[in-house]
Order: C-alpha cells, then structure tokens, then sequence
C-alpha cells in the first residue's frame, strides 16, 4: 500500500469513526455505520436527479396553462367577431326594410287588398302557382280589371281566355254576376237647420272588395272580379240599345237609362244557392236601388252577353214598381225587349218560344197558350173555342208552366209569353 493510498484510507477510516461513537467501539458497529453511510449515498443521489424532473414538469404545467389562456383568448375574440358580425346582419336589415318602406310610400300607386284566399305576396310579381310561386296582388288585381274593362266594351275573343288562364280559371268559367249600387244615396237637406252634406268618397271599390272576398267560400266561389262601372261600356252598350233616344228627356243625354255602381263576376265552381246569393247582394242594399242577379253562364262569350243583359236589367228595372230590390235578368225580359236588348229577344225567341212551338201538327200547346192569352184568362171560353173540356185545358197550361217555368194563369207571367209569342211569330214570318 503507498502513500496515497493510505492517505485515503485514513481519511474514509476517519468519517467512518466520526459517525460511530468512540466508545463501545467494536466491529458490529462499525460495521452498521458504514452500511449506512453506503444507503445514504443513493438517496442524495435520487433526490439529486428528481430535481430536473420537477423541473421539467413545472415547465410544462406553465406552458399547458400559457396555451389554454391563448385560446380561451382566441375563443373570446371569436364570440366578440360573431355578435358584431350577427348586429351588422340586423342594422343592414333593418336599413333595407327602411328603404322599402320609403319607396313603399313615395310610390303614387293606390293600395289594393290582398285576395283572401292568397298567401303573403312575394316582390317577384307574376308567378304560376304550380311553379311554387304566387301572384302578387296587385297585379292579379289589375288583371280583373283588364277582364272586366274588356267584357264590359264587347271584347270577348281569346284575350280574355289569355287572362283568365293567368288567373288560373278554367278553360270555360262558370261565371254569375251581380249588379248594384254600393254605398248610401246622399240626399241635400233643404231644411232650415240643414247640414252641409257628407262628401262621399271618390271610389269605394276596395271597400266593397272587404267585403266581398271573405264571403265567396259560402257562394261555392274561387274568385270574384269586383270594379266599377265604366261610363264608356255604359255609352256603347246604349248605343247598342235603338229606342235609347225615345226614352231620354233629352236627346243629347247620354245617361238615359238608370245604371249601377260596380259589377261583380263570380267564378264559381257550381251553382250557389240563393241564399248565399241574398247575402252578397246584402252590401248593395243601403243604396236602396235594384240590384240584378244573372243566371250561371259558362264561357267568354255567354259571359260577355249575360253582362249586357244585366246592365239592361238594372236599366229597366225602375219600370217595375212590384218586383223585390233583388231581381233576377229574366223577371224583366219584355221591358229589356222594349229597349231593343238582342239578349232579351234571344232569350225569349229561344227558351219560351222554341218550347211552346209545336213539334208537329197535331201539337195544340201553342194554340191553346194563345187562344188563352187572346181571351184575356178566361177558361170557360178558351175551352168552348177549343172544342175541349176545362180541365183538358188546365192540363196543357200546367204542361206549358212545367216546360217554360211561366205560369200563364200569373199576369206578370202572361205578360212574358205574349211577348215571346209575338217575337216568335215575327222572326218566323221571314
């Protein structure tokens, strides 16, 4: 052993003793003492290499928790940026919606009522509704009154058929019309204490839409053109008339004959019945002036024709004193003859004539009709003059009453078969 060596020997020999007593010292005990001097030494040195590893996870814990804060930051950032964007959205709506409302309210055009049965109109104006689409409002408006101005000036062609194929209507529309005056009569008070008189409005046709439409379930109705009577189909059709001049006070009078307010043309998908038909001609009833209800007509020229006779109906009606405010075209079919309405002549030639007219030789329907007529209702006589018995003769006027719908024992009925009688015998004579 050299120096160094034993140096070094001293010196761990030296620890060695230091941690044993020095007394009681014997080879058991230091051998425990350096035992545990060897068993410390690897626990300095696992403490010794745990402390980078808490280091490094303390580390990491501060970058774990330095990213969750950058994106809790960038989530935030992104939650500001969706609510600015969403209040953008609302402000650039809402400055839209203004925009619209002032053009909505510069613009001159009157406001038209919605139809009832349509859904919310849409800004893309005309659109098959099989296409998805609806029509705008106004716009289907202004096609009723394209309808209407042109059936009440005589244009009846394939025009009309092209504008109700836009309406979607059928190919041949089941149409009625009514005919009325709609508001009250404004009478002047010439009293002493008299009011100044209330000043009606220039035009109530959308008012009389109101209250139209919400009743056409109830009339078996998809549709309903309501406008107003214009003066120039009133002037052409009393053209059309040839005794115009004889009735007029005044020849150079152009408004000669008694003329409603509005029209209405129900397209209807069968007949309503006549109540239904009572409560719409009810809104014309405050004016206190006839009010005309056609017969269901089918196509555009029966349509055309059957607007004219209701027309001359209203026309002719102040002439009946008995009949109700409710008339029907063919309750005045002499007086519309009078006038020289074609319709009426054709009506009366056609469906009372054509049936009273004999089918052959042996056929005494006409005879006994006009020999009834002829004295003046009297059966006794009309029987004698026959060679028949009375009851032979009740027989074939209650036929006659069944075939026709006119009762010859009726006066007002009576007087409605000599003039279909008379028609009938003139247009056969040439």
């Amino acid at each position: 052993m050299d120096e160094k060596h034993t140096q070094q020997f001293a010196q761990n020999s030296s620890e060695r003793a230091s941690l044993v007593p020095s007394e009681d010292l014997d080879f058991l005990s230091l051998l425990a003492s350096v035992q545990s001097y060897e068993t410390n030494q690897p626990e300095t040195s696992q403490s010794e290499t745990n402390q980078p590893e808490t280091n490094k996870s303390e580390t990491n814990q501060t970058e774990n928790a330095i990213a969750e804060t950058k994106s809790n930051e960038e989530k935030h950032r992104h939650h500001l940026w969706h609510r600015l964007s969403a209040n953008q959205n609302k402000d650039n709506k809402s400055k839209d919606a203004k925009v619209k409302d002032t053009q909505s309210s510069a613009n001159s055009t009157p406001h038209f009522t919605p139809l009832p049965s349509a859904p919310k109109p849409t800004d893309f104006g005309i659109f098959d509704t099989r296409d998805g689409q609806i029509f705008d409002s106004a716009m289907r408006l202004r096609l009723h009154t394209l309808i209407a101005t042109c059936l009440m000036n005589g244009i009846c062609d394939s025009r009309i058929n092209a504008f109700m194929h836009l309406l979607q209507w059928p190919d041949s529309p089941k149409i009625v019309i009514i005919a009325g005056t709609f508001g009250k009569e404004i009478t002047p008070d010439d009293g002493p204490n008299r009011k100044p008189a209330p000043v009606a409005p220039a035009d109530n046709t959308d008012a009389l839409r109101r209250n139209i439409w919400p009743q056409l379930g109830s009339c078996n109705a998809y549709d309903a053109i309501v406008e107003r009577v214009q003066s120039s189909a009133l002037q052409r059709i009393s053209k059309a008339w040839q005794a115009t001049k004889s009735f007029a006070k005044n020849i150079n009078d152009s408004a000669a004959f008694a003329t409603p307010s509005h029209i209405i043309l129900l397209a209807v998908r069968e007949e309503p019945s006549e109540q239904a038909l009572e409560k719409i001609c009810s809104v014309f009833a405050p004016s206190k002036k006839p009010i005309c209800v056609s017969s269901l007509v089918e196509g555009v020229s029966e349509i055309s024709s059957e607007l004219t006779a209701t027309l001359a109906s209203i026309a002719v009606a102040p002439a009946i004193k008995h009949l109700p405010q409710v008339i029907h075209t063919d309750d005045v079919l002499p007086e519309r003859a009078l006038i020289g309405d074609s319709t009426a002549f054709n009506t009366l030639y056609n469906k009372v004539y054509q049936s009273l007219a004999p089918y052959s030789s042996d056929d005494p329907t006409l005879e006994t009709i006009d020999m009834f007529l002829r004295f003046g209702g009297a059966l006794d006589q009309t029987a004698h003059e026959l060679n028949v018995h009375p009851n032979t003769v009740r027989y074939r006027l209650r036929k006659v009453a069944q075939t026709t719908g006119w009762d010859a024992t009726d006066p007002r009925a009576a007087y409605v078969l000599q003039t279909a009688i008379t028609i009938g015998r003139i247009r056969d004579s040439h």
